[in-house]
């Protein structure tokens, strides 16, 4: 009996020797004949992005995946992506595709505004906007010129004279008349009635009264001069002093 027992073992040991070498023998084969896995390395959003907001370098991640499983425009450069902004919610995990990502070119203007801006449009002329040089993108100030005014109160009269004053410095232009892109090189022959500046929340107000109760002209600045100056403002005397004047007693 128990010589029986050891055969029978010995022989489940040789059966699964035979099993084993088989397996090994499968698997060796079909390593050598099966053909590598053609990965492609593309973009996906590494947090979920929300509408509207542009993609900075932490937002994006690469992914390593079988190009079967690309998506139509999805991404294989990060420069492409980096500063751009979504147009609507991306969520984690997700292949960042160009038709998700929003054209500059016919970006609303809500896109363009700085953090902590406002867009404010102000009436303009000619004389107002430098002979229709000035583009969306550029920098300008605002300068105002506001009446004599007498302001009557309960126990006094103040007279304000005429002046010229800076009103705001290193505004951002986002758009000129209905344009908030005009591509390089092109000339906008038409002189807009409109133009649209960033401006900070607090200074709002500023603008708003000062384009309602006097004249505004836009000054363009220089490429790379964001340095503001403190100005006083300057009535008539201090440019021609009494010259010509008739002076009356009381």
């Amino acid at each position: 009996m128990e010589w029986i027992n050891k055969k029978i073992i010995l022989l489940a040991i040789i059966l699964s020797l035979f099993t084993s070498l088989f397996i090994y023998s499968y698997i060796n084969r079909m390593t050598k004949t099966a053909k590598p896995t053609d990965l492609v390395i593309v973009y996906a959003a590494a947090k979920t992005i929300p509408s509207r907001a542009m993609i900075s370098a932490a937002d994006v991640k690469e992914i390593q995946i079988d190009k079967k499983y690309v998506l139509p425009g999805a991404f294989q450069n990060k420069a492409e992506i980096v500063g751009k902004r979504v147009k609507d919610p991306v969520l984690e995990g997700e292949q960042l595709l160009k038709d998700r990502l929003a054209d500059e070119a016919k970006m609303n203007l809500s896109y363009s505004i700085p953090d902590g801006k406002r867009a404010v449009s102000i009436n303009v002329n000619e004389a107002s906007v430098v002979a229709n040089f000035i583009r969306p993108g550029d920098y300008v100030d605002i300068i105002g010129t506001f009446e004599k005014e007498d302001i009557t109160e309960a126990d006094r009269k103040v007279v304000y004279p005429k002046i010229t004053k800076v009103v705001l410095q290193n505004v951002m232009v986002l758009g000129i008349g209905q344009d908030n892109h005009i591509p390089e090189g092109e000339s906008k022959k038409e002189i807009p009635k409109t133009v649209t500046l960033a401006i900070d929340t607090q200074d709002t107000e500023k603008l708003v009264y000062s384009s309602e109760a006097g004249v505004l002209r836009l000054a363009l600045r220089p490429v790379g001069d964001a340095q503001n100056v403190q100005t006083g403002g300057v009535i008539r005397k201090e440019i021609t002093g009494d010259k010509g004047a008739v002076i009356f007693p009381k």
